[in-house]
C-alpha cells in the first residue's frame, strides 16, 4: 500500500473559502491528502513524500504563491507526513516547521533548519485564522504524534484517525462512514490500541468539530463525527 511512486491522479478541492485538500493517488484506491490554509501566515499539514514534491508544489501554486508558505507542519516522523520536508524548506525560504516537542529531536536531526516547537494546546496566529497542537502520544501511530486545530472553521485535522479507502472523487462526505473505517482499521492496524487511542481520543472528542481531515480518504463533516469518535474507541480504546 506504500509502495514508491510518482502519483498517477493528483487534485485540489477548497473545503471552506482559503482552505485546501491536495490530494494525491496512484490507484484512486488509496488516498494520500495534505492541507493548505491560506491566511497571512500560509500553511501547509503534511509534506508529502519526497517524490510527490514537484505534484503538490504545482498544487499548492495553482492558489497562491508557493514560496511564501510560512509555516510547514505534520503529525508524526513518516514518509507521507514529513518525507519531502527539506525540498519545501528549500522552495520556501521563510517557512518554519512546527513541531510538538517530543518531536522536535527527530526533526532537526534532519531538517535544514531548526525546527519551532508549538507547546501543548498553544494558538499559533495565521493572522485571521489559529491552529493549535495537541499533543496526543502514539495517537493515531507514533510515539511522538500530536494532531491539529483550527477553531474557526472546526477542523481537525487528525493525520492517520479515521483513515478509509477509495473516495478520490468525494473530497468531503456528510456520509456515516464508521463501520467501513473500523472494519479497515480491523484489517490494516497501523493504529495505536489500549490506552494511548483512549488517551488520544479524550483529547479531541470535548472539542466541537465540523470536519475531521484524515490523511487518507474523505474529510467527514457532520453529525457522525461524534458517533465515530465513540465507536473507535469502544471498539480501540482501553
Amino acid at each position: 500500500m506504500f509502495t514508491r511512486f510518482k502519483a498517477k491522479f493528483t487534485r485540489i478541492d477548497e473545503i471552506v473559502p482559503g482552505i485546501y485538500k491536495l490530494s494525491v493517488s496512484n490507484d484512486k484506491k488509496f488516498i494520500f491528502s495534505q492541507f493548505l490554509i491560506l491566511d497571512e501566515c500560509p500553511i501547509l499539514i503534511h509534506t508529502g513524500r519526497a517524490e510527490w514534491f514537484d505534484q503538490i508544489y504545482e498544487l499548492v501554486s495553482s492558489v497562491c504563491d508557493a514560496s511564501k508558505l510560512r509555516y510547514i507542519a505534520f503529525s508524526h516522523l513518516e514518509a507521507d507526513e514529513c518525507g519531502s520536508l527539506n525540498r519545501w524548506l528549500e522552495a520556501a525560504p521563510q517557512a518554519e516547521t512546527i513541531v510538538s516537542r517530543l518531536n522536535q529531536s527527530n526533526i532537526d536531526d534532519f531538517a535544514l533548519r531548526p525546527t519551532t516547537v508549538l507547546k501543548k494546546n498553544k494558538a499559533l496566529s495565521l493572522g485571521k485564522r489559529e491552529i493549535i497542537l495537541i499533543e496526543t502520544p502514539h495517537f493515531p501511530h507514533g510515539w511522538e504524534s500530536c494532531v491539529f486545530y483550527q477553531p474557526q472553521e472546526e477542523i481537525l485535522f487528525c493525520s492517520d484517525l479515521a483513515a478509509h479507502p477509495g473516495q478520490f472523487d468525494e473530497p468531503v462526505t456528510d456520509k456515516d462512514l464508521t463501520e467501513s473505517i473500523i472494519k479497515f482499521q480491523q484489517k490494516v492496524g497501523f493504529m495505536c490500541e489500549g490506552k494511548s487511542f483512549t488517551q488520544g481520543i479524550e483529547a479531541v472528542e470535548k472539542l466541537p468539530i465540523k470536519y475531521l481531515a484524515t490523511m487518507h480518504g474523505s474529510i467527514i463533516r457532520g453529525e457522525s463525527i461524534a458517533n465515530l469518535l465513540f465507536e473507535m474507541k469502544q471498539s480501540f480504546g482501553a
